[in-house]
């Protein structure tokens, strides 16, 4: 009977080891969650800016150097416009500046005519003066140098002299106001010029970022208006928004190790880090904001999108299958002190 009790009184010994070690183990787990500060949200998505492509002009597509899902770089040509009607507006508008470039040189040359009549206009009003001042004082003489006739015709050619000379003013000013309006014309046509060449440089339609193309509605051979979206292009830098309850805010602040898991990529954990909080609730951003300030008042909790940035390594390698709007669980590890 011995080996019997003593068997039974090691079972009941090894049963209360493994009832305390199942005691301290739950404690364990507990004392771990109780202190663990990783906050943890699934309302996170991926995100990015996305570029709607549309021309400056309007025209014929006549060249389309992108499809659907193409990756490029900045300044790369997306498609290009028929430029024979940008063509005729170059052209005429550097004809509007040979044209107003003549205009300029006949008012100059009518100016330098106005110049030379307005000179000799002076030395006819010039000897008419003295002729008459003569005659004047003759034909006060007693007896007469000269007669009343002859006094009268060098008053009257005296006359004539200054109104041919104001005469000769008057087409100066009008030839100098001819050549003012022609520069004016010229100025204008130059304008025109540079418009119609902008209009040309246009007929090209460029890559403002680099970044994948996606929604593209435009074929060759397509007419577009000017302001028209084509096609879009997703920018290369994507990030995640993450949008936390406001309890679970303490703690978090620029540089936060975030831990991710993308729902497309469940098998990679991304590590990132907090770029950002939003500086208001998402509710204060919605279209219409809730008012609390009401007889009804239901508290409850807001969420905060916080803004989370991809380790440039894991941008880099898996940036074509981080498409934004791709669902995220993200868990950031709190730290201690506050933001």
């Amino acid at each position: 009977m011995a080996p019997y009790s003593w068997r039974l009184a090691g079972m009941k010994h090894a049963l209360r080891i493994i009832g305390g070690l199942l005691v301290i183990g739950t404690l364990v787990i507990v004392l771990f969650f109780w202190l663990d500060r990783t906050e943890t949200t699934t309302d996170a998505y991926i995100t990015g800016r996305l570029h709607p492509i549309a021309p400056r002009v309007t025209g014929t597509v006549v060249a389309l150097h992108v499809d659907d899902n193409q990756h490029v770089k900045a300044g790369d040509v997306l498609l290009e416009l028929d430029t024979r009607d940008f063509d005729v507006r170059v052209e005429q508008a550097r004809a509007d500046i040979d044209r107003a470039k003549g205009q300029v040189a006949s008012a100059e040359a009518q100016i330098v005519e106005a110049n030379a009549s307005i000179v000799a206009a002076q030395a006819s009003v010039e000897k008419t003066a003295l002729d008459l001042k003569r005659n004047s004082e003759l034909v006060h003489e007693t007896p007469r140098g000269v007669s009343q006739q002859e006094y009268d015709a060098a008053k009257a050619a005296s006359d004539s002299a200054r109104a041919n000379k104001a005469s000769a003013e008057a087409r100066k000013v009008a030839a100098t106001a001819a050549a003012e309006s022609a520069r004016a014309q010229v100025a204008t046509a130059e304008a025109s010029l540079h418009d119609a060449n902008l209009a040309y440089g246009y007929t090209k339609v460029l890559a403002p970022v680099g970044g994948y193309v996606g929604r593209r509605s435009v074929e060759v051979g397509a007419r577009v208006n000017a302001g028209q979206t084509l096609l879009s292009i997703v920018s290369d830098q994507v990030w995640v928004v993450a949008n936390f309850k406001e309890t679970q805010l303490h703690g978090m602040k620029r540089g936060t190790e975030a831990k991710m898991t993308i729902d497309a990529l469940p098998d990679v954990t991304f590590v990132g880090h907090v770029d950002s909080l939003s500086p208001a609730s998402g509710s204060q951003f919605a279209l219409l904001p809730p008012d609390n300030a009401t007889g009804n008042f239901t508290k409850v909790v807001q969420r905060v999108p916080v803004k989370i940035l991809f380790g440039d390594d894991d941008l880099r390698r898996y940036r074509e299958r981080l498409a934004p709007g791709l669902s995220t669980i993200v868990k950031i590890h709190a730290t201690d002190g506050g933001p």
